[in-house]
């Protein structure tokens, strides 16, 4: 699961929370308090924890939500409900 950290009122980490919206990925967001502590692995804000990795940074973030968005489009292109038929009439 994802995890994004951010501060209440920050542009780029609405942006950040807009792009996974729009991507329809599962997150879970943690909003940090100015003057809050962050957590150990958290060296900065805004940050994206993925599979144990923190990603923080502009650039990093935004190579981050393009490979999430990689990855949301090739799970919806390869998990729908439909039915294929082979042509020799099977259904695979």
């Amino acid at each position: 699961m994802i995890t994004f950290y951010r501060r209440p009122d920050d542009p780029w980490a609405d942006e950040i929370q807009s792009a996974l919206d729009d991507m329809v990925i599962a997150y879970e967001t943690e909003t940090v308090q100015a003057g809050a502590s962050l957590p150990d692995d958290v060296p900065d804000l805004p940050a994206l924890r993925d599979d144990g990795e923190v990603v923080t940074g502009e650039a990093a973030l935004r190579s981050r939500l393009d490979d999430l968005r990689t990855l949301m489009a090739d799970w919806n292109r390869f998990q729908s409900d439909t039915c294929h038929v082979n042509e020799d009439g099977t259904v695979c």
